[in-house]
Formats: structure tokens, C-alpha cells, sequence
């Protein structure tokens, strides 16, 4: 196996930052990472799930009875599907759309309501708006072009439009006067400004292409009962609707958005107060909204989730120095470039309205010793982030006319009476300023701003350019609120951003209809042309399915049963469905001075107890190695660079080891003092990538507790079972329909990408898994890095060419259905999909099927998107439906209400979640060949039953836990492998801060090629567990 690619550009996430930083991820609930994986762990085995103590306590509707599902449009949707022609007669619905019609609603499970987070949108009678695509040249961005718009949308012709303040105005009418190619010029003010500053930008706008949609009409279409012609405009339908409804936040001076539908308060008011807090190093986490405006069946909704993101603290800078870590000169500069900040030392100005403008500036940097080398008084800095005594700039005998906002920086080279880097305006007689002198920062605030303290110590910021620059000390710069920050918390950070976002459903909903509403300014229908808002969440129509009981081995070797509660199960007196032998093993203490420190005579005892526990559970693990004697390492604190040698050298040896002197053991278990991703992944980058040999980490401290010390063992053994070949458990088969048929391969894929703080050439890496028999229990896999930032995989030929290599090898056959399920893929790629990926799946079947196979259509290929990427979440509407910690019972289904009819998707939340609110898978149909052409089996009565069923029994055979997971295993592994792709390239994706290493020469990005490879040894298991 290998992953081989040429890297192109550089890359984010899917849709907005994947695995790096706070993403809130695929847990369990809205609290990051995810809820159900097992790290370290091996998943939370064991007892069953949940937390008590707490009461349970729902959202409540403000008028004090939850509302029942809207009724009209489920008659909408049951007139829709009989005018379809009923189960199993949707093929004319087919034929008016890309992706398969809807075979019907779901029909298993109890009957329940639930709220969701949704409001409906009441549309006016022949709702009609017109948009313009607006061109600005010169080409800006960022804050420049926001402020553009704003001068726009303030002249007379352009009064009363909407904008995205990007790229269009809406307007309720077609604009007198403005016709397609209408230009206008702009000369640019800052905020406040009465008047241009000499020599200020002026922008020439084009107002272009401009469309005038009926709103009505696609809220006519969405209420249709009769199959009818697809709205080929409704994705620009919702985005003209996503701009009016984001317009009261974008244009708020108070509330800050994040990319076009992220908005949080600013407000330092008291009524404000608990929707900020403090994270340390300098950071606040702030409590805002996600807005979004979804089609679904009726009518239009406006999908509101309460989101966190992570800011800088509206600080003086000086305050913030000690928490951004102003030692690490090189991280500080990463840290506050582009930062805006108010300057103090200078009053600001008055507008003709009263308002006071402050002046502002944007940080390029600390001082450098090349600052201002085309300078006639370059000036004079010590040391790279100097401090005020170190940094002097030239001052001249006369300055500017009139003072500059924050330097006296020089214009051009030679340029008379200007200083050069200086803090201020010139001196002027009197002043006590020397003048045609050098002075340093610190001298001139003595001198000029004696009122103002200085630390002589902390670095002073540059706030021109590297070419003329302008310092500043820290003690004069204001941190201006709603900075965002594009970089991985702290561990320390991470725990307190989970503890501020972790929070129960009701608290969620309660946010929502109150904060959420004035924050999205919901009640100001006439600034949305009287498109209106609900007041309250709706409710839908769901159902919660039963779990299928868990088959395992008892003490006897025969089968039993247990059956989950809550979402959980208790493994203790049973064995592994089908244990494994695991071969020769051994053990590796690391050591530290930091954390509890064990060495292996304090271990040993406790490890050949896990012996006995692995024995006991039905895996043969009797080879425990004695010679050589299990190896100690000594960790540095803080030397990454010297424990992944030592790391390296140690599985070096271990994989030459030969008799006499020893065996070449196939485990590893690796004790470790603490959690440490640095020292996790050297581990599995050479014992994966290298030495071929199978590892799990523990920490000691958990090894070694007494107390429930089987239910660690039993969470680290789950994935010696997997890893050895073995099946920890499955279900009865008609739980499994199809699959149960062996004649199914079921498959997973997945795709991760460089997150923020990866490097500029980071690539993207690909991975697939694929079950290997009925079982469903074992995971074969293949991966490929490919460029970075691109979602469809582009080596996806070859990658499923050898899973289904694997699957003849196994089965002695080629399987006739290939279901996939296919993670992280946004909407909007759905259709690449079909486009890009399939044809490389029907290349690959091509390949090893008959050709007379592959022209009567087999294998039969079902293609279903999935996620937990989305906004959607469902509350409780009474305790008696509400799990331990206030959430939907695990097994709850909903595929009515915020769905579209003539699309095949739904939600499941399949798990329990521990805390937090719980985050439902949601899974797309794009391609079916398999369920729709099969005649259900009794108690299912049409495909969606088959599926839905199918999708949520699966998500309790993840291997690695005890309990059902939030996704659905095949995608779950999927992206676990892609995790562990990410260990391997650990100094592509997440660099040390502290190296000074740039990722990029001269503007231009560095093309490596990566070569990982996985040896033999591990080829065809689950290594990646």
C-alpha cells in the first residue's frame, strides 16, 4: 500500500477548517473532537452511557405547549408521494431531477415530535426581488471592500438595497436608472470620515448582470403535491434569500460576522456578558449564531444554530503579551500579524456627527533589523523584536504639516522633514526632542508622552511595512475586538473553549429564540421586504427505532446477546465475537519527568494482569516476549526532535531483532506518562510507516488505576482485536438486510485537508475501507495524499481497484452490490460526485468484472453522502422522550418536516451523547442501483425503511467502543484512517510553532512528493485503529 501525489496549491478545510483548531468536529455533541472516539482510550467501554445527577429538562416552547407538527405540510408531503405513483413508481420523478427521488417516508419506529432548530419564513404574495453582481477595480478585499459597500449602498440611487457587502445588492425593485453595465465611482473614507484623505483610492463599481426572481415562486414549488419539472434557480433562489436575511448583521457595528453566516456580538454591555469568555493566552471565545436558509417541503426555513468561534481579547497589547508567549519571537509575529489595533497615545477625531473616529492601524510585525533598508535614516533595531530601549528611528527638524494617525513614516526615500520609524509626528522647537538625531522609542515617549509607561523589555510592533515602517509600543495599541485567529488552541484552551460550548438542548433553543433572534434581527421584517419569521422553533414529525441486540461469545465459546440501553452495553463476562492471535508481544515504557513516571518493574505485574484480561476475552496473546526485556525511553520535555529519534531507534531495533538474540514481536504496547501528540506520532509514523509492527498507546496513570482498571482493559483490548484480524462483535442477520447476504461490500471514504496553521504546501490525503464479508467486523484500507485542498479524489481508481482485490481474495468472489458511503462532502459537490468520482468506481469494476457483468449493470452501486458538518439539531419536547442528559433518545430518525420530498435523505442520531447537544448524522442519497429495484422485507414497507434501518443498526458495530456511534463505521473509519494520514505528515499539517521554517520562497510554494508507505506486515488490517 502506498500514498503517493505531487502536492499543487495550498489548502483550508472542508468548508470552513476542518481538523485543525476548534471545529467542533464529528463528536457526539457541540463540544469538539469527537463525542464518541476513543483517543487514547479505545473507546468508552462499559458501563451504559450518559451522565446522572442533573435533572433532565427540555426546551419549551414561549407560548408554553410544544406545537405539533405543522400539519399542512405533512399532508403536502403524503399527497406529494401518492401523486408520485407510490411506493415503488418514482421513476418519472427521476427523470426531472439529478439524484434519486424519495421511495417514501420511513415507517418503523415509535412516533414522536421533536422541535428543531427552525424557524419557517412567511413569503409575501408575489414576492418579487432583483439582484446586481457588483464588480470593484481596483481588486480589494477584506474590511477595504466591506467599506466600499457601505459607500455604495449610502448613495441616493442605491438607498434601501441589501448587500453581502462582497460581490451584490438586492434591492425590492429594479433600480431607477441602473441598467446592466451602470458604473459609478467611489473615493474612498474610513469609518466615520466626512470627507476623503488626500490622496485617498478612488473605485470604479460596475453594477452587472442583474435578475430579478419571483420569491413566490419557489415557495409555490415547494408546496407543490404533483412531481413536476426540477427549479433549475434554486440555488441562486437561497442565495439572494441567505444575503437579505444575513444583511442585518453584516451592516450591525456591533456584531461581527465570520465568513457569510456566522455572527456573533461584539457588545461588552452586562446583557452580553454570558455569551463571552475568557480562554487564556490572550483569547476569548464568543457565543454567536449560524443563519442559514434551507428549502424543505411547504415552505422555507431559516435554520438558526447556536456556533462558537475564538477571538482575540480587546486588549491594551501590552496585556495580552504575557498569554500570546512573547518569548517565541518567531510565534508572536505569526500571532499578531495582520492585527488591528486602536492607538491611544493620540486623541482621535470628530466627525461632523459628533462621533468619535479613532485612529487605527494593522500590525505588520515586530521590529527586524531589515526594516527601512532603502531609507536614508534606516532605522536602528537591536534584535529581532526589540524592545523600546532597542528600537531608534531618525527623527528630522521638521515634521509633517500635520500629524500622521501613528508614525511619522516615511513616504518615500529621501522624502525631507519626516522621521523614519518613528512613533509620532516631529519634534518642533521646544518639545525637549532632540532633532536630526536618532532616538529610540522609549526616549521619545519619555520625552513626548511622559504620562505613558513603557517596559523596555517587550517587543514594540511595527505598524507600517517592512519597506518604510512605523513603530509603535505595545503599551499605546488597543486590540480591536472580533479578530479572529487561525491557529490550533492549546490543550488548556481547547478545555475551557469546550467547557464555555458544551451545553444541554434546552439551554441551545432557549438561546436561540432569545440572543439569536435580536442578534439576527429577526423581528425587522420590513428590512427583509416582509419576508417574516417565525417565533418560535418548529416541530417535526420523527421516530425513535430500536437498537439490535449485540452478538458476542460467552464463556463457553457460544453465541450470546446483549442488548444496548441508552445507547450503550456492558461487555463484562463475554468474549470477542472472534478473537484473534495477536502473536509475539511486548511492552515500551516511556518516561518523564513530567506526569506520574513508571518504569517496567512497576508495570510488569499490571501488564501481564492485561495478559490474563486479553486471554479471558478470547484473544490469544500467550507470546508475551521476555527476551530482550521490554524497553524504557526517557522523554526530554519539550525536545520533540530528540524523542522521535530515540522514538525511531527503538522500533528500529525491534524490527531486526532476530533469534537467537530475540523475536520480532507483531504488538507493541506503548506506555505513556501523559497524553502527547508529538510523541503519538512518532510512534505511529515509524511503527506504521516503517517497522510494520502494531501499536496502542495507554497512559500509565490509567493503566495502572485500580479502580474499574477491567473496563480499561477492555477499551484497550477492543483494538488489539481489531488490529489482529479479529470481529468484537455483530448483530442477528436480518439486522443487517442486505449486507447479511454476503453478497455486499459495504465501503467508506473519506478525504482530510490542511487546516489552519498547516503549512502553505500541506497536501490533502484520501482515504478508503471497505468490509471484507457479512460480519461487517474487519476493515481493510487504502489511502492516497493527493493535492492539497481538492475534495473529489483523484486516485480513487486505484484505491477501490484494491479493495475489491481484497474482497475476491477473501470471498473467493466479486461482490454484486457495492454500497458507499461517502463522508465530508459539501451540497454544493454533490453532482461532482457522479461526475468525478463514479466513473473512476465503474473504471475500477471494469477492471475485475466480467465484461458482460458490467454491461447488465453489476455490481450495483448505492452512493450515500453523510456527515455531521450541519446545523440541523433536535430537541425533546417532554422529559419522558429525553435521554439522561436532555437529549433525543438514541435510534431518533427524522425524515420529514426539514427534508425536501422529492430528495432521499434523513437524519439519525444513532448514539447517546455524554454531554452537550447531541449532533445527528444527516445521509444524502445520490445514486441508488441497489434498494429501490429490491421488494422490501416485512416489517419494512418501502426502500427508505430498508436503508434507514440499515444506516442506524450499523452504527453499533464500531469496533472500537462499546456503544453506538454518531456515524455511520464505514465513514467513521474512514476518517480515522485519515486522522492517522495526518500523523504521518504531522510537519506538513501541524508545524511546531516554534520553527522559522517557511513553507514558502519568494512567493512561490514548494511541490514535495510524498512517498508514505505501509509495509506488508500491516497492509490488510486495521493498523489504523
Amino acid at each position: 500500500m502506498s500514498g503517493r501525489g505531487v502536492r499543487g496549491r495550498g489548502g483550508g478545510d472542508r468548508g470552513g477548517g476542518d481538523r485543525g483548531g476548534f471545529r467542533g468536529g464529528r463528536g457526539g455533541g457541540d463540544r469538539g473532537g469527537f463525542g464518541d472516539r476513543g483517543g487514547f482510550r479505545g473507546g468508552r467501554g462499559g458501563a451504559g452511557g450518559g451522565r446522572g445527577g442533573a435533572p433532565v429538562q427540555v426546551f419549551r416552547d414561549p407560548s408554553g405547549t410544544a406545537p405539533m407538527p405543522d400539519q399542512q405540510v405533512m399532508n403536502i408531503e403524503n399527497k406529494y408521494m401518492t401523486s408520485a405513483g407510490g411506493i415503488g413508481a418514482l421513476g418519472a420523478a427521476s427523470l426531472t431531477q439529478q439524484f434519486p427521488a424519495r421511495p417514501g417516508y420511513g415507517t418503523q419506529g415509535k412516533k414522536i415530535a421533536v422541535f428543531a432548530n427552525y424557524f419557517k419564513v412567511m413569503v409575501p404574495p408575489q414576492l418579487a426581488v432583483t439582484r446586481y453582481n457588483v464588480e470593484v477595480s481596483p481588486e480589494t478585499r477584506g474590511r477595504k471592500l466591506y467599506r466600499v459597500f457601505e459607500l455604495l449602498i449610502e448613495l441616493p440611487e442605491f438607498r434601501g438595497v441589501i448587500s453581502d457587502m462582497k460581490s451584490m445588492i438586492i434591492s425590492r425593485n429594479p433600480l431607477t436608472g441602473i441598467s446592466d453595465g451602470h458604473t459609478v465611482q467611489i473615493q474612498y473614507r474610513g469609518d466615520g470620515q466626512d470627507e476623503p484623505l488626500e490622496n485617498a483610492p478612488t473605485y470604479n463599481i460596475r453594477i452587472v448582470a442583474p435578475l430579478t426572481v419571483n420569491i413566490s415562486d419557489l415557495n409555490d414549488y415547494l408546496s407543490a403535491i404533483h412531481p413536476g419539472p426540477a427549479f433549475v434557480q434554486k440555488a441562486e433562489f437561497i442565495q439572494i434569500l441567505n444575503v437579505i436575511f444575513g444583511h442585518h448583521a453584516q451592516a450591525h457595528s456591533e456584531i461581527v460576522s465570520t465568513g457569510q453566516n456566522r455572527h456573533f456580538s461584539i457588545s461588552r454591555a452586562e446583557s452580553n456578558r454570558h455569551n463571552v469568555h475568557i480562554l487564556g493566552g490572550g483569547l476569548e471565545s464568543l457565543r454567536g449564531f449560524y443563519q442559514s436558509v434551507r428549502a424543505a417541503t411547504g415552505s422555507l426555513l431559516v435554520n438558526v444554530n447556536v456556533s462558537h468561534n475564538v477571538f482575540l481579547q480587546p486588549e491594551r497589547l501590552d496585556r495580552l503579551y504575557g498569554g500570546l508567549g512573547s518569548a517565541n519571537k518567531v510565534t508572536l509575529q505569526k500571532k499578531l500579524k495582520l492585527v488591528r489595533v486602536d492607538v491611544l497615545h493620540l486623541p482621535g477625531k470628530k466627525n461632523k456627527s459628533g462621533q468619535e473616529i479613532r485612529r487605527t492601524k494593522t500590525i505588520f510585525g515586530l521590529a527586524h533589523q531589515q526594516d527601512g533598508s532603502s531609507e536614508d535614516h534606516r532605522p536602528q533595531v537591536a534584535s529581532f523584536g526589540a524592545g523600546p530601549r532597542d528600537v531608534k528611528f531618525w527623527l528630522s527638524a521638521q515634521g509633517p504639516p500635520t500629524p500622521k494617525p501613528a508614525a511619522g513614516k516615511s513616504k518615500g526615500k529621501g522624502k525631507k522633514g519626516s522621521g523614519s520609524g518613528g512613533p509620532s509626528a516631529g519634534a518642533g522647537a521646544g518639545s525637549g526632542l532632540p532633532s536630526n538625531a536618532y532616538i529610540s522609542v522609549y526616549d521619545y515617549f519619555r520625552i513626548k508622552y511622559p504620562q505613558i509607561s513603557l517596559n523596555e523589555r517587550i517587543p514594540v510592533v511595527n505598524v507600517g511595512n517592512r519597506e518604510h515602517p512605523s513603530y509603535l509600543p505595545a503599551e499605546v495599541c488597543l486590540v480591536q475586538p472580533g479578530q479572529t485567529i487561525k491557529r490550533r488552541l492549546s490543550p488548556e484552551q481547547t478545555q475551557q473553549m469546550i467547557t464555555f460550548a458544551c451545553r444541554k438542548p434546552f439551554q441551545n433553543g432557549n438561546s436561540i429564540i432569545g440572543d439569536g433572534k435580536a442578534v439576527l434581527g429577526h423581528d425587522n421584517t420590513e428590512a427583509r421586504f416582509g419576508l417574516a419569521v417565525g417565533s418560535s422553533l418548529i416541530t417535526v414529525a420523527a421516530r425513535q427505532l430500536n437498537p439490535p441486540p449485540i452478538k458476542y461469545k460467552d464463556n463457553r465459546a457460544k453465541e450470546t446477546s446483549v442488548m444496548p440501553r441508552g445507547g450503550s452495553w456492558n461487555m463484562a463476562n463475554i468474549r470477542f465475537h472472534t478473537g484473534s492471535n495477536i502473536g509475539p508481544w511486548t511492552f515500551i515504557v516511556f518516561r518523564s519527568s513530567r506526569g506520574r513516571d513508571f518504569g517496567v518493574q512497576d508495570v510488569r505485574q499490571t501488564v501481564v494482569n492485561f495478559q490474563r484480561f486479553l486471554q479471558n476475552s478470547g484473544i490469544n496473546a500467550s507470546q508475551l516476549l521476555t527476551a530482550p526485556p521490554p524497553p524504557e525511553i526517557y522523554l526530554q520535555d519539550g525536545q520533540e526532535g530528540a524523542n522521535d529519534a530515540a522514538i525511531r531507534s527503538i522500533f528500529r531495533a525491534m524490527h531486526g531483532t532476530q533469534p537467537p538474540k530475540g523475536t520480532r514481536p507483531n504488538f507493541v504496547l506503548c506506555i505513556l506518562p501523559f497524553n502527547d501528540v508529538a510523541i503519538y506520532n512518532s510512534i505511529k509514523t515509524v511503527a506504521d510507516t516503517r517497522a510494520g509492527i502494531n501499536t496502542v498507546c495507554c497512559v500509565g496513570s490509567k493503566l495502572m488505576k485500580e479502580q474499574r482498571q477491567d473496563q480499561y482493559f477492555g477499551n484497550v483490548s477492543l483494538k488489539f482485536n481489531l488490529k489482529a484480524g479479529g470481529i468484537n462483535q455483530t448483530l442477528d442477520a436480518p439486522k443487517l438486510g442486505i449486507i447479511s447476504e454476503g453478497k455486499t461490500m459495504v465501503v467508506g471514504l473519506d478525504v482530510t485537508h490542511p487546516s489552519p496553521g498547516s503549512k502553505d504546501n500541506a497536501p490533502s490525503a484520501a482515504g478508503i475501507v471497505a468490509s471484507v464479508d457479512k460480519f461487517l467486523g474487519q476493515w481493510p484500507c487504502d489511502f492516497r495524499i493527493q493535492e492539497g485542498r481538492k475534495e473529489m479524489v483523484s486516485g480513487l481508481e486505484g484505491m477501490f481497484l484494491s479493495r475489491l482485490v481484497t474482497w475476491e481474495r477473501k470471498n473467493k468472489t466479486l461482490p454484486e452490490n457495492i454500497l458507499i458511503y461517502r463522508d465530508g462532502v459539501s451540497e454544493g459537490q454533490y453532482q461532482q460526485l457522479l461526475d468525478v468520482e463514479l466513473p473512476q468506481i465503474r473504471n475500477a469494476c471494469k477492471q475485475k468484472y466480467p465484461p458482460q457483468a458490467t454491461k447488465t449493470g453489476f455490481p450495483k452501486i448505492t452512493i450515500v453522502v453523510c456527515g455531521k458538518r450541519h446545523h440541523t439539531r433536535f430537541y425533546p419536547t417532554t422529559e419522558a422522550e429525553a435521554d439522561r442528559s436532555s437529549n433525543c433518545n438514541p435510534g431518533t430518525i427524522v425524515d420529514r418536516g426539514v427534508t425536501e420530498v422529492r430528495h432521499w435523505d434523513f437524519f439519525v442520531q444513532s448514539h447517546a451523547c455524554l454531554q452537550g447537544t447531541a449532533r445527528p448524522g444527516h445521509y444524502y442519497v445520490v445514486l441508488d442501483e441497489i434498494f429501490r429495484g429490491r421488494n422490501p422485507k416485512p416489517p419494512h414497507q418501502n426502500a427508505a425503511d430498508a436503508l434507514e434501518e440499515l444506516t442506524h443498526n450499523m452504527c453499533h458495530l464500531f469496533g472500537r467502543a462499546t456503544k453506538a456511534v454518531s456515524l455511520c463505521p464505514p465513514a467513521y473509519y474512514a476518517d480515522l484512517l485519515c486522522t492517522r494520514l495526518r500523523c504521518y505528515l504531522s510537519d506538513y499539517f501541524d508545524p511546531n510553532d516554534s520553527s522559522a521554517t517557511q513553507s514558502t520562497i519568494s512567493g512561490v510554494s514548494s511541490q514535495p512528493t510524498f512517498d508514505v508507505r505501509i509495509p506488508d506486515s500491516l497492509r490488510d488490517t486495521m493498523f489504523y485503529i
